[in-house]
């Protein structure tokens, strides 16, 4: 059969990442299928007027669940949540691409670091990159920096008290849009002919402090927004103890603000040379974004 559609499979679909991918591949020439942690899971695009687009619901512990969102597939975008098993969740995917004949694998990592100690969650996906190493399927990792979009997370210390809390100190952190990530998913989700490379490290327009960030969101949102840095410790326990976040997630986070002091983040951006175009802007995301960081009245308008 000639031309015949690729079909091709999105883990992840809801996410920041995973969500771009998805409402890029549905204007591709190709069949997209979004997997869905649980069924009952609102779709993240409508299905109305989409005759490309279908969803299945797998459980990523569930084996048999994982193999049935990965039939007759011809690729994969890999990506599920960081969580203390994701390397399980990732390697029942890699291991129902192998047993299904997938041709091509495309998984969201994080940065490279020599010394994996220094984060947790890189050890994570070390482990699942020598799994894809050793599958025998084609595959490509994308190792982006931060999200711009990432900076979601901190809407509610700014939006109630007009705060943002780090243990980051006056180190840059580079940031990327996560749009541009998933449109590098996507040409290499589409591409015809072999993958050239193995890892793709990818960095955003600028590394931009806490204290810049803060002068940024004053001057978009119009409010009196400050960056306040504390201890290492301070953040682990607001993070568990007042954030309610488990602790894996909360070292985890604190782990990222260690890291950007020791290990020095790229300042220059690596999407252009990809893409073939101008990187998004942080400016512009937060501009799009201003209405998620304005601060509330203390009087709840």
């Amino acid at each position: 059969m000639e031309n015949l559609k690729k079909t091709i499979v999105v883990f992840g679909c809801t996410g920041t990442v995973g969500l771009p991918v998805l409402q890029f591949l549905i204007k591709e020439n190709c069949i997209v299928r979004g997997v869905l942690r649980n069924p009952q899971r609102a779709h993240p695009i409508s299905l109305e007027n989409k005759t490309n687009l279908s969803y299945v619901s797998a459980d990523l512990a569930i084996i048999k669940e994982v193999e049935d969102a990965c039939k007759f597939a011809d690729t994969i975008f890999l990506l599920t949540a960081t969580h203390p098993k994701q390397e399980e969740y990732e390697t029942n995917v890699i291991n129902a691409a192998k047993k299904y004949g997938i041709k091509k694998i495309i998984k969201l990592s994080a940065p490279y670091i020599e010394r994996t100690s220094l984060v947790e969650v890189s050890n994570w996906h070390r482990e699942i990159e020598t799994k894809l190493e050793n599958s025998g399927v084609e595959f490509c990792c994308l190792r982006p920096q931060a999200f711009m979009q990432n900076w979601e997370r901190n809407t509610f210390t700014i939006r109630r008290f007009g705060k943002i809390y780090g243990a980051i100190e006056n180190a840059p952190r580079n940031y990327v849009d996560a749009r541009d990530v998933a449109e590098i998913a996507v040409k290499l989700l589409l591409q015809n002919t072999p993958l050239e490379l193995n890892y793709i490290s990818i960095s955003g327009p600028e590394a931009i402090t806490n204290y810049d960030m803060a002068e940024r969101l004053t001057r978009v949102t119009n409010t009196d927004i400050e960056y306040l840095n504390i201890s290492s410790d301070e953040l682990f326990k607001t993070l568990k103890n007042r954030a309610k976040l488990p602790k894996w997630l909360a070292n985890h986070i604190v782990e990222l603000d260690e890291l950007a002091i020791k290990i020095p983040e790229p300042a220059e951006d690596s999407t252009e040379k990809i893409l073939n175009k101008k990187p998004r802007l942080m400016n512009a995301y937060l501009q799009e974004s201003k209405e998620l960081f304005k601060r509330k009245s203390i009087w709840g308008f």
